[in-house]
């Protein structure tokens, strides 16, 4: 007896089981979706802290002078250093100004050539950079030794970035 096709049952049984393991592709492929959103997520976090990390060696680390002191209005707290040894806006040897904003807690940073004084002054707007490094900044801090300097930063629900840099 010679076959020349295929019976009605072998088609069913064949698109049953095309459709089962359809069926169990589709949730892999989910599976695969979400596991990339969350290893995007953690790359993005990953990122914004190796970011935060190098601005502040390359901002702290043997500048010409740097000050730390309170605003006195209880507004912001500021830490400033003059001669820092990166710009993200191409000035030579950059006045930088770090500053917590305490009503919302956002940490921010102010570069410009010329030296930055708080309030700034409406000429100086057009002369200052500025660049949110992070919100919900809950502690910075400068801290001094003989020949280190250790910079502590906490945001809120994370773990605490420390840089140690030369003086």
């Amino acid at each position: 007896m010679k076959r020349g096709a295929f019976t009605l049952v072998e088609l069913l049984v064949s698109i049953a089981l095309f459709g089962l393991i359809a069926v169990l592709l589709f949730g892999t492929i989910d599976e695969l979706r979400k596991q990339q959103g969350f290893y995007k997520q953690k790359e993005a976090f990953v990122s914004q802290k190796n970011r935060i990390v190098s601005l502040l060696r390359t901002d702290f680390d043997r500048p010409k002078s740097l000050v730390v002191s309170d605003s006195g209005t209880k507004e912001f707290t500021v830490v400033s250093v003059s001669g820092a040894n990166r710009s993200l806006y191409g000035v030579d040897r950059p006045n930088v100004v770090w500053l917590v904003l305490k009503n919302d807690t956002t940490l921010v940073r102010l570069e410009s050539p010329y030296p930055i004084t708080l309030p700034l002054a409406p000429e100086a707007l057009y002369l200052t950079h500025s660049d949110v490094i992070g919100k919900h900044c809950e502690l910075f801090r400068v801290y001094d030794s003989a020949k280190h300097r250790l910079i502590y930063l906490k945001f809120e629900n994370e773990s605490p970035l420390m840089v140690e840099v030369v003086k």
